[in-house]
C-alpha cells in the first residue's frame, strides 16, 4: 500500500475518537457506535489512478490538497476545493478524475454520516466504472458494495444491509479462494467485522461475535493493519463476551486489548482497563477488579478522560460495597 493512501485504510478501519469502552450501560451503546468507514480503501488503488497521472499535474495537486484537509478533519474545505477539482476535471474530460473525485466525495459524505447523499455518489461511481467495463465481480464494485451495505446498516435498513454484507462475502471469499492478496483479505475481514455488528444490533450476539473474531483472525494475518485497530477489536469482542456471560473469554480479550494498547498510548486503555475490573467484579475476583479499575481510575486522571473516571470510581464503589 502506497503511504499516500496509507492513512485511508487507518480511517477506514478506525472507531470513532467518541466512542465510549467502560461500564456494562456504555458497553451497549459502544457496540452500536460505527466502525466507520470510511474514508478508506479508495478503489483508485486498483485503478491505478497514480502512475496514470502525472505526479505534477494541476488536478492531481489540487486532490492532493483536498486529501491533506480530508486527514486534518477540515471537511468544509476538503468539500469546496473537492469542487474546484471536480470542476477540473470536467474541463479537461479526465474521465478517470472525475470518477475519482466522485468517490472522495461519496467517502466524504460517509465520513461526514450524510448518508443518503453518500449512497447516491456511490451508485454514480458504480455506474461510472461499470460503464467503463467493470463487472459485478471487479474489486471496486465489490468494495463500494460494501460501503452501500454499511449505509443500509447505519439507516437501520437491516435487511437490505444483510443481503449486501452476504453477497460482498461470497464474491470476496471466491476471490481470496483464487487470489489470497492482503488487500482482499482486509476488506473481507472489514467486512465481517460490520456484519458483526449488524448482528448485534439485531440482538443476535452469537451470530456476531463469531464474525467479528473471523476478521480479528484474518487481521492479525496482514502485515500493514494498524495495531491500533486490533486492540480495539480484542477489547469490542471482550465486551460481546461479557454481554453473553462468556466470562473467561472475555477476560482474555481484554487482557490482550490491555497489553497490546500498552505500547501503543491509547487513550482508550483506561478504559479497558475497567472493562476488565468488571469483568474480574462478576467473577468475585476482587483483589484483580481493585487493581484494574484503579489503573483505570489513573488513566483517567492522566489522560483528563472524566467518563473513565467516573466509570472507574462506580467500578470502585460496587467493589466497596461487597467487602
Amino acid at each position: 500500500m502506497s503511504a499516500r493512501y496509507r492513512y485511508i485504510w487507518t480511517a477506514f478501519t478506525r472507531l470513532r475518537s467518541n466512542c465510549k469502552f467502560v461500564s456494562q450501560a456504555i458497553h451497549k451503546e459502544t457496540l452500536k457506535c460505527p466502525v466507520p468507514c470510511i474514508l478508506g480503501f479508495s478503489i483508485f488503488t486498483w485503478l491505478g489512478f497514480e502512475k496514470k497521472l502525472n505526479t505534477e499535474d494541476e488536478l492531481i495537486q489540487t486532490i492532493k490538497h483536498c486529501v491533506l484537509f480530508i486527514q486534518r478533519t477540515e471537511y468544509e474545505k476538503a468539500e469546496q476545493l473537492l469542487h474546484v477539482a471536480l470542476r477540473q476535471a470536467q474541463q479537461v474530460q479526465h474521465l478517470m478524475g472525475i470518477t475519482y473525485i466522485y468517490d472522495v466525495m461519496a467517502n466524504l459524505a460517509l465520513e461526514r454520516e450524510q448518508l443518503d447523499k453518500a449512497k447516491k455518489l456511490f451508485v454514480a461511481v458504480t455506474q461510472r466504472i461499470m460503464a467503463d467495463g467493470a463487472t459485478e465481480d471487479d474489486l471496486r464494485v465489490i468494495q463500494i458494495s460494501t460501503k452501500l451495505a454499511r449505509i443500509s446498516h447505519l439507516k437501520k435498513e437491516y435487511t437490505t444491509a444483510q443481503l449486501g454484507y452476504d453477497w460482498c462475502i461470497d464474491k470476496l471469499n471466491n476471490i481470496v479462494k483464487n487470489n489470497p492478496n492482503e488487500e482482499v483479505i482486509k476488506l473481507l475481514a472489514l467486512t465481517e467485522d460490520w456484519y458483526g455488528r449488524l448482528f448485534l444490533d439485531c440482538n443476535q450476539a452469537e451470530n456476531g461475535l463469531n464474525l467479528m473474531i473471523s476478521s480479528l483472525d484474518k487481521m492479525r494475518g496482514v502485515s500493514d493493519v494498524e495495531k491500533e485497530h486490533i486492540v480495539i477489536q480484542l477489547n469490542d469482542i471482550g465486551t460481546v463476551c461479557d454481554s453473553i456471560d462468556k466470562i473467561d473469554e472475555s477476560i482474555k480479550y481484554f487482557k490482550e486489548a490491555i497489553e497490546l494498547g500498552k505500547s501503543l498510548n491509547m487513550n482508550e486503555l483506561g478504559a479497558m482497563y475497567v472493562n476488565l475490573g468488571r469483568v474480574y467484579l462478576r467473577k468475585n475476583m476482587l483483589n484483580e477488579a481493585r487493581k484494574n479499575c484503579g489503573f483505570g481510575w489513573k488513566l483517567g486522571v492522566l489522560e483528563q478522560n472524566d467518563d473513565i473516571k467516573k466509570e472507574a470510581e462506580l467500578c470502585i464503589k460496587q467493589i466497596k460495597s461487597i467487602n
